[in-house]
Order: structure tokens, then sequence, then C-alpha cells
């Protein structure tokens, strides 16, 4: 289990004096790491590790506590596959392992995420079931390169409460190519400056429905500290030997019984 660090609480002048402090915070962070990525793109170096530094230090500007369950499988090529809640599951994500992310297209034009998007590598695509193709081979000319990609089957962020159906479209490239090892993984926030998440905090980390982005991060930057929990969980067995609706029910199924024993205050099944 691993742990990453911290913040404090606030509310009225002290939110706003903290919210403004991240993000000045934060946009240094980033424009440093950025800058950073930049040069070693310049000298075709990795900077992958460079990517989980800035994840975590955006992690600690925030206060988003990330605690760990288990680790992404070694196996390569691998796809994991998580529920969604929230933009912030990116951050934290991210700043477990050099993961890189699917998302959908319009992600990359969303101010801070954006640029962390695309910094990640994300693989930006259409949500059409026209383009449900292009999606699938850009997904499997990353995962050609052996490399561990996250993406969300729920196609969309949801309340924090309960999962949303998993579309089984992309899972077809797990389906297709051989070799790929598909890892579910669950993601919960768990509490509040120490304080279980009852179902009237969701909204604040949840990102869902017609929320305006910008008001929701703006309300979630002048909170104290947030943990969020991570539950990387066994391998689905036999996943070369089913079709992609089969894979969708049975990663659905494992991502359900980790995230209900996190909300129950169970330590996930390993």
């Amino acid at each position: 289990m691993t742990t990453f660090t911290v913040a404090k609480m606030t509310g009225g002048l002290a939110g706003l004096v903290l919210a403004t402090t991240r993000v000045a915070l934060a946009v240094l962070w980033t424009t440093a790491g950025a800058t950073v990525c930049f040069v070693l793109s310049i000298c075709r170096a990795d900077f992958a590790r460079i990517r989980v530094i800035l994840y975590r230090g955006l992690c600690r500007i925030f206060g988003i506590v990330v605690i760990v369950h288990g680790e992404p499988h070694r196996s390569r090529p691998l796809l994991i596959a998580s529920n969604h809640i929230s933009y912030l599951d990116i951050l934290a994500l991210g700043a477990v392992a050099e993961l890189e992310f699917v998302s959908k297209a319009e992600v990359a034009s969303w101010p801070v995420i954006g640029l962390l998007a695309k910094l990640g590598d994300t693989v930006f695509i259409e949500r059409l079931r026209t383009r449900t193709l292009d999606a699938g081979q850009y997904m499997a000319d990353r995962l050609g390169k052996n490399r561990t990609l996250v993406f969300f089957p729920e196609a969309t962020s949801g309340a924090g409460n309960r999962l949303l159906p998993f579309k089984s479209a992309l899972f077809t490239v797990a389906h297709a190519m051989e070799g790929i090892t598909v890892q579910p993984a669950t993601i919960a926030y768990t509490r509040l400056n120490g304080l279980p998440i009852g179902f009237g905090w969701r909204a604040f980390f949840a990102w869902y429905g017609d929320m305006p982005l910008i008001s929701h991060a703006w309300r979630f930057l002048q909170l104290g500290q947030t943990t969020v929990e991570i539950a990387l969980l066994p391998p689905i067995e036999n996943s070369a030997g089913m079709d992609r609706k089969t894979l969708a029910v049975a990663t659905k199924q494992a991502v359900q019984v980790g995230f209900n024993r996190i909300l129950s205050g169970q330590p996930p099944q390993q």
C-alpha cells in the first residue's frame, strides 16, 4: 500500500485563499514540468517518469491523498480498465505509475487537464460509432509498443456511488490482439479531511451530467484533504478467449466487487 500526501481544512475566506494559492502553484508546477518534458522530447529521451512526478506534485498541491491497493501487472502490453468518477481520476491514476490514458477528444481543449493529458501521451478518440474502428487502431498502435494503457469503459464519469454500464466497443482491441493482459481497476473517493464521504458529499468530487467544469473545479480547490483509493485488481483470466461483450461483463464484475469493498471500508481482494 502506498500513500501520497496532504493539505488541510478550509471554508469561507480561507477556502478562497487556498484555492487561489493552489491555482498559482499548479500553474508554476505544470509549467516547469511541461518545460522539462518538452526539452526531453527534443532530446528524444523518455520522460514517463517525469510525468509521474508531475502528477504526484499536483496531487500534493491539491490536497489529494492517493492510497493504492495492488500494482500494475508486470505483463506488457497491459490494458487497465477503470471506473470513472471525475477529471481528478487522471491525476490520481497518473501518480501511481507510468500510465497512458485513452480519453474523449474534447479533453484536449480543457484548461490544465488538457495539457496534462497531452503530456501523458493520451490517446484522444472520438466517441462516435463511426469512429470506433479508428479508436481501436489508435489503442492497438500504442499497445503494440508494449505500453500500459488506461481506459474508462463507462465512456463518461458517474456520480461516484455506483458504476455505469461498461461499453464493450473498446474491448475489441483486447480480443483482436494477442498477448494483451486486461487488468480491472477501481477508483473511489473515500474521505474528506479524514471523514468518510457520504452520498451528500460526492458531488464535491464526482463530475457528471451537465456540471460546469470551471465552477466544479473551483469548489473542489477550496476543500481540504481528499482521500482517493485505487485498487489494481487481478487480471481477467482467459481474456484472450473472450469476445468483447463477455470481456466487458467480466471486467465490470471485478471492478464492481472492488468498488463495493472500498466503499464499505474493506480492503479490495487481491
